[in-house]
């Protein structure tokens, strides 16, 4: 047997680099680090413990299946990490009686994303819109007098997001993207074609006027899904179930560049590794030690281990990164970690268009409007992406839920409709079912905060303690996205035949977009967690990769950010090596 890529003459010395979390930031910086620096000895800690492979995908394609709910977690239900509840599996629905209790909410509002704890994290579940920042969202105080500002400019990022791009195979049409985000050169393929319903509404859209001064320009959706063969992988083929599992693999998820990272450049993965402790050096030139629990181990007396290095990454996510900082009593001068939580609350407008468009062909969408993104209103609320939908009424109501209200009067407890009269009730609604949704920009806010809780979970590990609330500025930013979507939809119901919209009103009702951003900032010393590059202020050789570390949220999905960010992190940390 060959001995394995890069081992130490001593096993037991300490490794260069633990990376603690195999989503996208760790396989990334794994991959970056092990090819910019070939005899360095890495590796990977992962709490979950699946294969990553295409017998597992079609595993988790089988469950999806003959699962009645149909939700985000329904996939990944029978991972043992998942069914003894020591990792969060949410749905994202903002209700105390139906979010996952992995959290310790204390409210006044409901934080609504949860994540998947596995190889490849939550790219396994999540949708594969990359749109980038656009140049603004760095400079929030600057330009708009809110929040904060981030270290660096979209300028100093930007040869990093398409680096990225290039990593996740992201399809996109560059020149839609004149005036709103600058790049230095195309995608690396074509944007994903648009659907039939897509065609029809854009086609509708294109006669509307400017809305408070700025142009509803329909652009193709940036994502890491391929709309050609790419590294391997095949083209989307159509599923229309990118949320919570791609069948094919067209979809991106950062399995891919774990598997690299192992299969090709010599890091080891250690799985079913639950980090609880990080301990800093004994004295000068000595290694930080990670220790963690095993728990495919019975007996929970022999389930601690640790292993050292002379760097610790922490690729987790805006939860786990300020829990495991919080649990190894780890020092925080500024007085930052855990504060800042953020996401994107998102809400949708529904209704039926005035012909068919014959959803869930293709994407979950494939377009959207992103002018509303930057704009003078950010001064006074959140700015908001919007999406147009290929997948009926998303959330706000499934075929099977429009089949149960033509077959079944649950008030007067008999049927309503059989046979043929049932058949056309439902191709008729279902064909036409349309959706406009937002997702607001959110304020960083010391009070929205992570925690330790008293409760813990099967291994004895604390429950992230979470206080959240919804404010006055992403409020108004649900309003007014509302206000710009209500009169879209007023154009489709004058010149398209487009009717039933609801909701009529704002009701500031919001959905967790899955985006855990903020809990460990970057910034300077007095005010971030980290410094611009992610090595920690108060304990250097801990680098933080991942949305944990944005000042602030934006509109744009995460992922992009994330990847560009881990690559230009890893480069550091690859220098200092």
């Amino acid at each position: 047997m060959n001995a394995p890529v890069n081992a130490p003459a001593d096993p037991n010395a300490p490794f260069d680099v633990v990376i603690v979390g195999a989503g996208v930031a760790g396989a990334l910086a794994a991959c970056r680090l092990a090819t910019s620096r070939p005899g360095a000895r890495i590796l990977i800690l992962e709490a979950g413990n699946n294969p990553a492979n295409a017998a597992e995908r079609a595993a988790f394609v089988d469950t999806y299946q003959v699962s009645p709910t149909k939700s985000v977690p329904s996939p990944y239900a029978e991972l043992p990490n998942n069914k003894q509840k020591f990792a969060p599996s949410s749905d994202g629905v903002p209700d105390f009686a139906v979010m996952n209790q992995y959290y310790d909410e204390t409210g006044p509002d409901v934080f609504a994303s949860g994540f998947q704890r596995m190889i490849g994290g939550s790219t396994w579940a999540w949708r594969g819109n990359t749109p980038r920042f656009v140049p603004n969202d760095f400079q929030l105080k600057t330009k708009y007098g809110v929040g904060v500002d981030w270290p660096f400019g979209y300028d100093e990022l930007e040869p990093y997001y398409a680096q990225a791009e290039n990593e996740l195979g992201i399809s996109g049409n560059a020149n839609e993207w004149v005036g709103i985000t600058p790049r230095s050169g195309d995608y690396p393929m074509p944007g994903m074609a648009p659907s039939y319903g897509d065609e029809l509404v854009r086609t509708a859209l294109s006669t509307i006027k400017p809305i408070d001064g700025i142009p509803v320009k329909i652009v193709t959706t940036p994502q890491a899904r391929n709309s050609q063969p790419y590294r391997g992988r095949s083209a989307c083929q159509g599923n229309s179930s990118c949320i919570p599992v791609c069948p094919a693999g067209a979809k991106y998820d950062a399995s891919v560049h774990v598997n690299k990272a192992r299969d090709e450049l010599g890091v080891e993965l250690r799985t079913a590794g639950v980090a609880t402790k990080i301990v800093p050096p004994a004295g000068d030139g000595q290694p930080y030690t990670v220790v963690y629990r095993d728990w495919t181990v019975a007996d929970p007396a022999q389930q601690q281990k640790q292993l050292t290095a002379r760097h610790v990454v922490l690729a987790l996510n805006a939860i786990e990164t300020p829990k495991l900082w919080l649990l190894s009593g780890l020092d925080n001068s500024s007085d930052q970690v855990g504060r800042n939580l953020m996401d994107h609350h998102s809400a949708e407008m529904v209704g039926l268009f005035g012909q068919p468009v014959y959803p869930f062909r293709g994407p979950q969408s494939a377009l959207g409007v992103d002018t509303f993104r930057d704009g003078d209103f950010r001064k006074n609320n959140g700015a908001f992406r919007m999406t147009i939908g290929n997948d009926g009424w998303g959330r706000s109501g499934s075929p099977e839920k429009t089949l149960q209200s033509f077959l079944w009067d649950d008030t007067n407890k008999k049927i309503k409709l059989i046979g043929k009269p049932l058949q056309q009730a439902v191709a008729d609604k279902v064909t036409r079912m349309l959706r406009i949704s937002i997702s607001t920009e959110q304020l960083p806010s010391p009070d929205n905060r992570v925690t330790l809780s008293d409760k813990t979970d099967a291994l004895g590990v604390p429950h992230p303690k979470i206080a959240y609330k919804l404010d006055d500025y992403s409020k108004r930013a649900l309003a007014y996205g509302h206000s710009v979507s209500r009169r879209m939809w007023q154009h489709l119901e004058d010149t398209a035949g487009a009717t039933r919209v609801d909701p009529l009103q704002p009701t500031l009702k919001y959905n967790g977009a899955g985006h855990l951003m903020g809990t460990m900032r970057m910034g300077d010393k007095a005010t971030a967690v980290v410094d611009a590059w992610g090595n920690s202020h108060d304990h250097p050789g801990i680098w933080i990769v991942g949305s944990a570390v944005f000042p602030t949220g934006g509109t744009a999905n995460p992922t992009l950010t994330v990847a560009a960010l881990t690559l230009r992190t890893a480069d550091a940390l690859a220098a200092a090596l």
